[in-house]
Order: structure tokens, then sequence, then C-alpha cells
């Protein structure tokens, strides 16, 4: 997990607070109401950051490509690879932040 994390680069830093931000806002919304759109608003922002995190990973892992003569292809599938763990770790985060929210809602009555 560590290592997953480190491989991520500087979003994983940001997804990772943004998921101890929904599991905060999900202990305060225990007893009572609070803020609960906004752990599925912080969900969805986290799914955003992971698209735009690939978006860079993969930008970055192909403008290699005109010097593939100088790297092993093992180098590029690693580069694409690690972008996309951020993909996955923010569609965790989503389902997991509207999991959330569904049980707080369903709890609190607020629909």
């Amino acid at each position: 997990m560590l290592i997953a994390l480190l491989n991520g680069g500087p979003f994983m830093i940001v997804l990772l607070l943004l998921s101890i931000l929904i599991v905060f806002i999900s202990v305060k919304n225990l007893k009572e109401p609070y803020n609960t759109n906004g752990i599925v608003l912080l969900g969805v922002l986290s799914a955003l950051i992971g698209i735009i995190a690939t978006y860079v990973g993969v930008n970055a892992a192909l403008s290699t490509v005109p010097d593939i003569n100088n790297i092993a292809p093992q180098i590029l599938a690693n580069g694409i690879k690690t972008a996309l763990i951020t993909t996955f770790t923010g569609g965790f985060i989503v389902a997991f932040s509207t999991a959330l929210w569904f049980y707080f809602v369903k709890k609190h009555g607020l629909i």
C-alpha cells in the first residue's frame, strides 16, 4: 500500500488527504447530520483528481515514445501502470464515499 502511495506521486497525497477528510466528516455524521452532501462531493473530486493524474502520467510516459530506442518497453509499461493507480484509487474513494453518503442520508432521513 505504501509503495502504491509513493508510486502515485503527489496526486496520491491529495487523494489520501481527501479520503481522511471523508472519514472525518463521516465520523461527525454518526450522531447528527453534518455536511452529508460534502461526503459525496469530496468523493467525486477524488475521482476527478484521479483522472487528471492519469492524464498527466500517461502524457509523461508517452512523451518518451520518440526516444523508444533508448528505453525498454517495460519502463513505458510501468509508467502507464503507475499512472493508472490514481484512477483506481479515485474510483475506490468515490464508491466508498457514495456508500457512506447513502447510509447517512437513510439514517438521518434527509431525503
